[in-house]
């Protein structure tokens, strides 16, 4: 078993639901592996995109599926580093059915020294049935900022300190 993703696991299903973007949008991570992830969308009245046919607007695919290709690649980093989106190319199947669920998948299929290369791909009933479907690529950038122990020491501070003060700190 790898030490290092049986811990970054939770931290990272945390972060991406609990936190901004992912909170926003109220996906959940059901799966977490080295170069994977598997998440699943509720439909949700909110961001539906057009009212007459209940249909989830065309940006929250491409978002779910970039937040997975992203998280995807983040499991493969063995220092601390963030992954910004370099490409990511979508190509839309077919419109999703209002009022089910969305279920996406994303898998890292090369490493380089320097781009993490992953395809994605959401559906609902079938998975070879896919709405949509991706490429993506991330940079690698060397950040010793998220150090494990400088995100423990982050989220004290936040307990202790409370929201605001902790939201002066991360405009910093």
């Amino acid at each position: 078993m790898d030490l290092k993703l049986a811990i970054f696991r939770p931290l990272l299903k945390q972060a991406m639901e609990k936190h901004g973007h992912g909170a926003a949008l109220g996906f959940e991570l059901t799966k977490v592996g080295r170069g994977e992830i598997e998440m699943t969308f509720p439909y949700k009245e909110e961001v539906v995109g057009n009212p007459i046919t209940g249909v989830i607007h065309g940006g929250v695919i491409v978002s779910l599926l970039d937040t997975a290709c992203g998280s995807a690649a983040i499991t493969t980093l063995t220092s601390p580093s963030i992954t910004p989106t370099m490409d990511l190319r979508l190509d839309y199947m077919h419109p999703a059915e209002p009022r089910q669920p969305i279920y996406i998948s994303a898998k890292v299929y090369r490493n380089s020294s320097n781009v993490i290369f992953c395809r994605g791909s959401a559906w609902q009933d079938d998975p070879e049935n896919p709405i949509a479907h991706c490429v993506a690529t991330f940079m690698k950038v060397d950040s010793p900022s998220i150090s494990f122990g400088n995100v423990i020491r982050r989220r004290l501070n936040r307990l202790v300190r409370g929201d605001k003060a902790y939201e002066r700190e991360a405009d910093k």
